[in-house]
């Protein structure tokens, strides 16, 4: 699953938890659906952010590793 991928399936998944929270009955069901939208729909802006600092860790200790040989 590559980064689109990811990044669009929380997506899905908060729209999904605010349908939910807008149909509980129950404020703390709407209150814990709402809350996992919300980290969900972060997460979902974080993924290509991170993607891009893992290759620069990456590619800095491949840097290091071909220094060292």
């Amino acid at each position: 699953m590559d980064d689109e991928q990811l990044a669009d399936l929380h997506k899905f998944l908060a729209d999904h938890h605010r349908r939910l929270a807008r149909e509980a009955v129950l404020d703390v069901v709407q209150h814990y659906h709402a809350d996992l939208a919300q980290r969900l729909a972060d997460e979902a802006a974080l993924i290509f952010r991170r993607t891009a600092i893992a290759q620069r860790l990456r590619e800095g200790e491949q840097r290091k590793k071909d220094e060292l040989e």
